[in-house]
């Protein structure tokens, strides 16, 4: 890693189960988010803050590969991904069922689907 990478990620290397050698292993990641839906755009916005390598985002306009891209200059935003790159899907979560369906409710729930396919793909990947 760069010295800037190295001060832009000293949160994700101080913490015991990402590292350094997780933290480089997210950067060289590839992931595939479809981001026709607010929980699949927020689970694309966490990666990119999160330091992964490459981002294909399925069904994307203009205006979400800039927004994406503004988060960190290390990730690159592409819509479909190159030819020798096998990308892992981001699975975005149902609505849990104790998740109660009231009007108003529809940003945090895809905060909360957003956050969760997150983790749960960049979690294996930083502890290999």
């Amino acid at each position: 890693m760069r010295d800037e990478q190295v001060r832009r990620y000293a949160r994700h290397i101080l913490l015991p189960d990402v590292g350094g050698l997780g933290q480089t292993a997210l950067l060289v990641a590839t992931g595939r988010v479809d981001v026709s839906e607010r929980a699949g755009l927020i689970a694309a916005c966490y990666l990119a803050a999160g330091g992964t390598g490459t981002i294909v985002a399925a069904h994307a306009g203009e205006a979400e590969l800039t927004t994406l891209g503004a988060f960190n200059p290390d990730a690159k935003i592409v819509k479909e991904s190159p030819p020798d790159v096998r990308p892992i899907p981001v699975a975005i979560p149902e609505p849990p069922p104790w998740w109660l369906d009231t009007a108003g409710d529809e940003t945090a729930l895809a905060f909360w689907r957003g956050g969760i396919a997150a983790v749960r793909w960049m979690a294996p990947i930083a502890n290999r």
